[in-house]
């Protein structure tokens, strides 16, 4: 497939990097004041940015999680968690997770390439991007423990940059301006836009068409 070949290559040519992620962040105070640098206690996590064709376009998936009391819940996010003993290197965390939350079949994706990791200072986690590929559509089957829903969205969208918007929003208790995608009314903001964002960088870099 030309795209997987081509978005692999141009992975390989060097990564965008923090500041284009952090274009992205979700408000002007946080890219003010927010640390960059893991802390020696961080947790490592990755999460999988799933690539697969679906009626000639390029589509992606996200999942919506729970509302629950922490500093993600409710959030919309690529699937994804953290590292666990047995996985043998990050690659296989964000396969497992991917799994685990959506139902893809792991041996059904295989790895474009890796993204540059993120350190998300409020949950003290950095979180490494994996970009995989399914040559189909994969069935999806959400775990309902860990998923409200399942967003299957056209990459394309994405390149039109109407849809990102600056708006307020309660985050943890306080009103702040975030910056986000509003994909069909979803709002896609936070470590999920910055991570999003570098990959379009590089998909724009290269020029590449997202008709597959």
């Amino acid at each position: 497939m030309f795209f997987k070949d081509t978005l692999k290559i141009e992975i390989g040519k060097g990564l965008p990097g923090t500041e284009v992620q952090w274009a992205m962040a979700s408000s002007d105070r946080l890219v003010r004041d927010f640390p960059r640098i893991p802390r020696p206690d961080s947790a490592i996590a990755a999460v999988l940015i799933l690539l697969y064709p679906d009626n000639g376009n390029l589509h992606t998936v996200f999942i919506q999680r729970p509302e629950y009391n922490g500093v993600h819940g409710g959030q919309i996010s690529f699937p994804g968690g953290k590292k666990e003993p047995e996985d043998e290197d990050i690659k296989a965390t964000a396969l497992r997770e991917a799994s685990e939350e959506t139902g893809i079949i792991i041996n059904e994706v295989g790895v474009i390439g890796i993204l540059t990791p993120l350190y998300i200072p409020v949950s003290n986690i950095v979180v490494t991007p994996v970009v995989g590929w399914a040559e189909n559509k994969p069935r999806f089957t959400p775990e309902k423990k860990e998923v409200v829903f399942i967003i299957e969205a056209g990459l394309g969208s994405f390149l039109d940059y109407s849809i990102v918007k600056t708006g307020p929003f309660k985050i943890r208790g306080e009103m702040i301006d975030i910056r986000y995608f509003d994909y069909n009314g979803h709002v896609i903001w936070g470590a999920t836009a910055m991570i999003l964002h570098e990959l379009l960088t590089i998909i724009k870099r290269a020029n590449l068409s997202l008709k597959v």
